[in-house]
């Protein structure tokens, strides 16, 4: 168990990090998720000995793996690292980039050849990195760090520069990979899709603070606040004031049944008060009104896998895109009105 308490780090005036307190299990992939700059880069490079610690401790199994004290290099942690470029030795051989941390186990070239048929290269000792292709090489930078048994890997953007066809392929693959070790794996990314794919515990980052934490599911289904929604699915924000058991916006007015909250429908019914509604994919449904009613512009569309991207505008000049099924498929000019689903749409406080 690796447990961070209490890491605080600046960059001369500029807070980099602030308070963070997060505990990753043996076996567990932990996803570091935030925009550039929320410092989960800072944090990763603090458990790998990169950066000295400022304040804070860094725990392994309850002994103290770094603190203000004593914060030894990334050659005395127990960690393995994989960057966002393999950093693969070019002048070496795959099995010599593999074996470069354990050259001194007599065993060493039966370790290669069993973590090639891991990550699915067998066979390819005596291939050199500028003849693979950018997937390979990562699963090669895999296999190197987990070469000399670390309890914890780190992965900083594994898979940013892998094309989009090969992406999902190699972090499926990894994840097995991973899974079946008892090693703890933290993932930086800022790609919400990669860190709900791969990880079993998310922890969001902004301007340096932890903002949730919890496995995927937890988090997607019950968001903490708009920013946490809004980093982990596609959605829409629109604002809304519940007024006579109605939201009324300024795309029409819906009933609170749409609410994801029970508690929030059953305060609406009484209870006036702002809100942002966040609108996920599929959530809200169109429907063409008759003509001469009134409705809201298509003024564009999009295919976007098995649903449409529609743009609505409004006569305020605002728009709205929404994702929402093909009917088999909606048009620039024609006019509708939304219809939320019951029980998808999500609400924070304005």
């Amino acid at each position: 168990m690796l447990q961070f308490k209490d890491i605080s780090h600046r960059y001369g005036q500029q807070a980099a990090l602030e308070g963070v307190t997060l505990t990753a299990y043996a076996g567990e992939i932990l996803c570091l998720l935030g925009p550039s700059g929320c410092g989960k880069t800072t944090l990763l490079n603090l458990t790998a000995g990169i950066l000295p610690l400022q304040s804070g401790t860094l725990t392994l199994d309850g002994e103290i793996l770094a603190s203000v004290k004593n914060s030894p290099p990334p050659e005395a942690r127990p960690v393995g690292l994989v960057f966002q470029e393999g950093a693969l030795f070019p002048h070496m051989r795959v099995a010599d980039n593999i074996a470069f941390g354990i050259m001194k186990d007599p065993n060493h070239a039966a370790r290669v050849a069993d973590l090639l048929e891991q990550v699915g290269l067998p066979g390819y000792e005596d291939r050199y990195p500028h003849t693979l292709s950018g997937g390979q090489q990562q699963r090669i930078a895999v296999a190197r760090a987990l070469a000399p048994k670390p309890p914890i890997l780190l992965m900083d953007e594994p898979f940013a520069n892998i094309d989009i066809a090969m992406r999902r392929r190699l972090r499926e693959d990894i994840r097995l990979i991973l899974r079946a070790r008892n090693t703890i794996t933290i993932i930086v990314t800022h790609d919400p899709e990669e860190a709900m794919e791969i990880g079993d515990k998310i922890a969001i980052m902004d301007q340096g603070r932890i903002i949730q934490a919890g496995r995927p599911v937890d988090i997607y289904n019950a968001p903490k606040s708009l920013a946490v929604a809004r980093m982990t699915s596609d959605g829409a924000c629109v604002k809304a004031q519940i007024s006579g058991g109605k939201l009324i916006t300024q795309w029409g007015e819906w009933p609170l049944n749409c609410l994801a909250d029970t508690q929030l429908r059953a305060q609406g019914k009484s209870k006036p008060g702002k809100l942002n509604l966040y609108l996920r994919p599929l959530s809200v449904g169109l429907e063409l009104v008759k003509s001469g009613e009134d409705g809201f512009e298509i003024i564009d569309v999009r295919q976007s896998g098995s649903v449409q991207t529609v743009v609505l505008g409004s006569g305020k000049n605002q728009t709205l895109r929404l994702h929402t099924a093909p009917r088999p498929s909606w048009e620039i000019g024609q006019k509708v009105s939304l219809h939320p689903k019951a029980k998808t749409v999500i609400a924070f406080a304005d």
